[in-house]
C-alpha cells in the first residue's frame, strides 16, 4: 500500500505599483541628477499635472504603504500622492536615482558620450563613480527582501526613476540587467502595476 503525501505550495503575492517621478526641472534642462544633490530640482507644473493624474488613480486601489527615493523630485511625487490616497510616505535611499558620480549634476550629453549605450552599463569605468546595473540591482533587491518580509499580501507604491524602475521591473520579470536596459522603461508620471509572487 502506498501513500501519498501532498504538500501544497501556497504562493505569496504583493502588488507593486511602480511610480516614475514627474517631469522635473532637471529633466527640461537635461541635468543628471543624484545624491547627493548638488541642488534641489523641483517638479515642473507639467510634472505635478502628471502625478496628480497617478495619484488619483492610486486613491481608488486601496494602498497599504507608499515608498519613495529621497531625491527631491520623487519625494515631491511621492508627497502628492500621499496626501491624495491617505498613506504616509517613505523615504528609502535604495529607491534612488543611478548613482552618477562624476558626471551628478552635469548635462546628461557629458555622461552619453561615454555610456552611449545602455549595455556599458552592465558594469560601469570604476574610476567616474558610476554605479553599474549589477549594483543598482543589488540594493533593488535587499528592497524586495524587506518587501517580502513585511507587506505581503499588500498593495504597495514605490515612487523612483527611470532607470532603477526598469531595473526593478527586471528583477520582478526574471530578465538579466542588459535585457531590462533594453525594454520596458517608465514614462515620467507613469504608472505600473506588477504582481510579485515568491
Amino acid at each position: 500500500m502506498c501513500i501519498g503525501f501532498f504538500i501544497e505550495n501556497i504562493m505569496e503575492q504583493i502588488i507593486f505599483y511602480l511610480v516614475r517621478h514627474g517631469e522635473a526641472e532637471n529633466n527640461v534642462r537635461s541635468i543628471l541628477s543624484s545624491l547627493p544633490e548638488g541642488r534641489e530640482y523641483h517638479l515642473t507644473d507639467k510634472g505635478k499635472e502628471q502625478i496628480g493624474e497617478t495619484a488619483a488613480f492610486l486613491k481608488t486601489v486601496s494602498v497599504d504603504a507608499l515608498f519613495s527615493s529621497p531625491v527631491c523630485r520623487a519625494r515631491e511625487s511621492a508627497a502628492l500622492i500621499a496626501e491624495m490616497i491617505g498613506r504616509p510616505m517613505v523615504l528609502d535611499e535604495r529607491l534612488c536615482e543611478t548613482y552618477f558620480g562624476d558626471f551628478n549634476n552635469h548635462p546628461m550629453a557629458e555622461f552619453l558620450k561615454k555610456y552611449p549605450e545602455s549595455q556599458l552599463r552592465i558594469s560601469t569605468d570604476p574610476k567616474d563613480g558610476v554605479e553599474s546595473y549589477i549594483d543598482m540591482r543589488g540594493r533593488l533587491t535587499s528592497f524586495l527582501s524587506d518587501m517580502r518580509e513585511k507587506y505581503a499580501g499588500k498593495k504597495v507604491v514605490v515612487v523612483s526613476h527611470g532607470d532603477p524602475l526598469e531595473q526593478l521591473h527586471g528583477i520582478l520579470t526574471n530578465e538579466a540587467p542588459g535585457r531590462s536596459a533594453t525594454g520596458w522603461y517608465p514614462k515620467k508620471g507613469s504608472c505600473t502595476e506588477m504582481r510579485y509572487d515568491f
